[in-house]
């Protein structure tokens, strides 16, 4: 009798084990996302793109202007300000405006760009800067991380790196 009651025994609980680690992570889950909550983490501006400044309406689309990110020690990018042109749906063919990024009612650079609505297809465009607080960017794309004109799906994203030459002095 021993020998059967065993085999079983220890089948259950295995089974056992095995039913409650798959439901150990449904039951965890509020556990561990009320914690990482108030964990106070944040994704870092260098990859979001800082916060929103202050946003321009055209007609019928928006430009957002983000606050400049200014990097830190351990980082590998350059600073930054990030725009962003939304929706896609609503953009020109060719996008073509002067856009004031400071605040201070003067425009700080021109930027250029063709939409290509093709699924996948790499923008190409300029930035000018208008003023020396910011670089100019020629047939920029993906190719850097604080110097691209990107379309994410719903907007398109220029970063325009701050002239830090400029800014020491």
């Amino acid at each position: 009798m021993r020998k059967r009651i065993l085999p079983i025994l220890a089948y259950a609980s295995a089974a056992l084990t095995l039913i409650i680690a798959a439901c150990t992570p449904f039951f965890l889950m509020g556990a561990f996302s009320s914690a990482v909550a108030h964990a106070g983490l944040h994704i870092d501006a260098a990859y979001s793109g800082g916060t929103i400044g202050r946003t321009y309406e055209r007609h019928g689309y928006q430009i957002v202007v983000h606050v400049p990110v200014r990097t830190h020690v351990l980082q590998r990018v350059d600073p930054f300000v990030q725009v962003d042109f939304k929706p896609v749906a609503a953009l020109p063919a060719v996008v073509d405006e002067e856009v004031d990024l400071d605040g201070d009612g003067l425009n700080d650079v021109h930027v250029t760009f063709a939409m290509d609505r093709r699924p996948g297809a790499k923008l190409s465009g300029n930035v000018v800067a208008l003023n020396d607080k910011y670089q100019t960017l020629m047939d920029v794309g993906a190719d850097s991380f604080s110097q691209l004109l990107v379309n994410t799906g719903n907007e398109v994203v220029v970063r325009v790196p701050l002239n830090t030459e400029s800014a020491s002095r």
